[in-house]
């Protein structure tokens, strides 16, 4: 085996561990989610995880990052030359859809960073700061859609606060209405 099939490898176990960890933290929890359980989803060795990440945290972290980079690709690419209310009907809309097929479980930012808030603020912090680039997407999409800037800056903190919050009330009921009233609270802003 030549070193760059055994380095892509290597880079398919960590990003296994990732994505598992992913999942299982956004579906169980990270406190009620162990690294056996991690490595036995994934498939891989005791060995594999500690070759990667040396603590559970330092795996949450990667997990954050992997989250954001797929929140803030998704929701920019998105937003792309659309107005606020053709922006929500898109951005919920798909959540709408993933929800019906049994894959939403709320905002894995927000899931994982309460759930660390107290406990490990560095991984919360991480969380926190991926939410407010959040709020910049939203903030840019109002302002195009004629919001003044003042206005736009304090429209976002609000659209966030009921994007997340319709999440949260989502994950804890199941009631599919929840997400339903983001677009309706969003399109009020």
């Amino acid at each position: 085996m030549d070193l760059n099939a055994k380095g892509l490898k290597g880079e398919k176990s960590k990003v296994q561990l990732i994505e598992c960890a992913a999942r299982l933290f956004l579906e169980n929890g990270y406190n009620a989610t162990g690294i056996n359980e991690i490595i036995t989803k994934a498939g891989l060795s005791k060995g594999s995880f500690y070759f990667y990440f040396s603590s559970k945290k330092e795996l949450a972290i990667s997990v954050t990052e992997y989250h954001s980079q797929m929140i803030l690709t998704k929701f920019s690419g998105i937003a792309q030359g659309k107005t606020w209310e053709d922006f929500i009907e898109k951005l919920v809309g798909g959540i709408v859809k993933k929800a019906k097929q049994g894959g939403v479980y709320g905002c894995p930012l927000a899931v994982l960073g309460m759930e660390t808030a107290f406990l490990d603020p560095d991984i919360a912090a991480k969380n926190h700061a991926t939410l407010k680039s959040v709020a910049d997407i939203f903030e840019d999409v109002l302002k195009r859609s004629g919001f003044s800037k003042a206005n736009a800056t304090i429209a976002a903190e609000r659209a966030l606060a009921i994007f997340e919050g319709h999440l949260l009330l989502y994950r804890l009921g199941k009631d599919g209405n929840e997400l339903k009233k983001i677009i309706r609270d969003l399109k009020d802003l």
